[in-house]
C-alpha cells in the first residue's frame, strides 16, 4: 500500500466513525463517543498536516541511503514509522467500524485507544518537522552535520520538549511486529517499578521484590506507565542503567535462573593472559598477523570468558584449559566423572558478545538462552565477559571481544 492509499484508507475510516458517532443514535454512548469524535478529527488534521510531508521525504530519502544495495537511512526509518502508526490507526478504526453496534464494545476503551495512537501521531509531526529542519540545514545528500556547531541550541531544545511517554503506553512496540510487544512491555514495566523503588533500598534484592509488587500498576494503567518512564528517564545516569540491567544478576534470581535452566556438561568461567600471539592471514597462510592484547584505559588484563557445552568434548577437560579456569565461588561446574562420554572435537563454535551495552551484564544473566542454544545447536558457546564501561570506557570492550575472537581461533582445539 503506497502513501496515498493509505492517507485516503485513514481519511476514510474516521469519516465513517466521525459520521457514527455524531449521529445521536443509540451507539455513540454519551461522553465517550465525543471522545472518540473529536480524537478523529484530531486525526484527520494531523494527516493532513502530514500527507505533503510525507511526499516530500519520499521524493528525496534515496539520496542518503547507505548505497544503492542497500536503500536505508534515518529519513526513510522515520517515514516508515509515521506509516505504521497511521496502518494501526486504520486498523483500529476499522475495528471500530465493525464493532460499534455490539452490546460488547467499549467505547470508552476505544476511544483511549485512538487517543493513544492521536498523541503519538502528533509527537512523530513533531519528529518530522525536525527532520525537515535537518534536510534543509544540511547540504545535499550528507545525513549528519560537517560540524558539532550545526546541531542549534534551539534545535537540541525543541527535541527535549518533547513528549515522550505516549511512545511507552499503549503504543509502545507499535512499529515492530507483535509477536515482540510483549517482551517489550514487559521490559518497561519493569524499568519503571524498578525506576521508583531504585533511591529507596540499596540492596538489588530489595529493590527487585518491590519493584515485583508495585509493577501490577503500571501493566494496567498503560498512560500512567508511559508518563512514568519519560518521568524516570529524564534524569538518569549509568549507575541506574547498569543496576537495572543486572538485576538478574542477584543471588536469588541467578540461582532460580540456574535451577530452571537447561543443564548441561560444562559451564566453566575461563580467564586467558594478556599476551601476543601470531594468527595466519586467511588470505595468505604463509603470512601471519600479531594479536596484541587489549591495553586501552586500564592497562593490561586477562580477557573473561565462558565456555558452555551441552556435551563434554575432546580437550575441554584438559589440563591446558583447566589451568585458565577461574573461581566462581560455587560447585564445579565441569563433569569429570568417569562414566562422563567425551565426544568428538565439534566442527563448529558459536562466539557470544552479551547484551547490555557494553555498561552492564555478564554472561551469567545470558546462560538459560546459552545452554539451551547449545542443546539445540549441539555445539560448544564461547561467551565472552569484556569490561564494562563507565570503568573501562569504549574501545577497550571492542578490543577484548576482537582479542578473544583471535584467542579461540588458535585455541579451538581445546573449546
Amino acid at each position: 500500500m503506497d502513501s496515498q492509499a493509505v492517507f485516503e484508507a485513514l481519511y476514510s475510516v474516521c469519516e465513517e466513525n466521525v459520521t457514527f458517532f455524531s449521529g445521536g443514535t443509540k451507539g455513540t454512548q454519551g461522553d465517550a463517543g465525543q471522545r472518540l469524535v473529536e480524537v478523529m478529527k484530531r486525526i484527520q488534521d494531523h494527516a493532513r498536516s502530514l500527507e505533503p510531508v510525507i511526499s516530500g521525504f519520499a521524493a528525496v530519502y534515496h539520496h542518503f541511503d547507505f548505497d544503492p544495495h542497500v536503500p536505508a537511512n534515518g529519513y526513510r526509518s522515520l517515514v516508515k514509522v509515521v506509516r505504521c502508526c497511521l496502518l494501526h490507526i486504520i486498523h483500529k478504526g476499522r475495528y471500530i467500524t465493525a464493532n460499534r453496534r455490539s452490546i460488547f464494545f467499549r467505547v470508552a476503551h476505544n476511544a483511549g485507544e485512538m487517543e493513544a495512537y492521536c498523541n503519538a501521531l502528533c509527537q512523530l509531526r513533531a519528529l518530522l518537522y525536525l527532520a525537515q529542519r535537518m534536510l534543509h540545514d544540511n547540504s545535499h545528500g550528507n545525513l549528519f552535520f560537517q560540524d558539532e556547531s550545526g546541531l542549534s541550541e534551539s534545535f537540541i531544545r525543541e527535541y527535549a520538549s518533547m513528549h515522550k511517554g505516549c511512545f511507552y503506553g499503549r503504543c509502545l512496540g507499535f512499529q515492530f511486529t507483535p509477536a515482540i510487544r510483549p517482551c517489550l512491555q514487559t521490559i518497561a514495566i519493569g524499568l519503571v517499578a524498578f525506576g521508583e523503588n531504585y533511591k529507596r533500598h540499596q540492596s538489588g534484592i530489595g529493590v527487585a521484590a518491590s519493584s515485583f509488587f508495585t509493577s501490577g500498576k503500571y501493566a494496567i494503567d498503560p498512560e500512567l506507565r508511559g508518563a512514568e518512564y519519560e518521568r524516570i528517564t529524564q534524569n538518569l545516569d549509568v549507575h541506574f542503567w547498569k543496576a537495572f540491567w543486572n538485576i538478574t544478576e542477584t543471588e536469588v534470581l541467578s540461582s532460580l535462573a540456574s535451577m530452571t535452566s537447561t543443564q548441561v556438561k560444562v559451564n566453566r568461567a575461563l580467564s586467558v593472559l594478556p599476551v601476543h600471539f601470531d594468527l595466519p592471514l586467511a588470505a595468505n597462510h604463509r603470512a601471519s598477523v600479531t594479536i596484541a592484547p587489549p591495553s586501552a584505559h586500564v592497562g593490561t588484563a586477562p580477557v573473561q570468558m565462558r565456555l558452555i557445552s551441552y556435551e563434554l568434548r575432546e580437550g575441554q577437560d584438559s589440563e591446558t584449559l583447566l589451568s585458565l579456569s577461574r573461581s566462581e565461588g560455587g560447585a564445579i561446574s565441569l563433569s569429570l566423572g568417569l562414566k562422563t562420554k567425551r565426544l568428538p572435537s565439534s566442527p563448529c563454535l558459536l562466539i557470544h558478545f552479551h547484551g547490555g551495552g557494553f555498561v552492564a551484564q555478564t554472561s551469567k544473566s545470558h546462560e538459560p538462552y546459552l545452554k539451551s542454544w547449545s542443546q539445540v545447536l549441539g555445539v560448544p558457546i564461547l561467551s565472552v565477559d569484556y569490561s564494562l564501561a563507565p570503568e573501562a570506557p569504549f574501545p577497550r570492550a571492542l578490543e577484548e571481544c576482537f582479542y578473544a575472537y583471535c584467542w579461540a581461533l588458535r585455541n579451538h582445539h581445546l573449546l
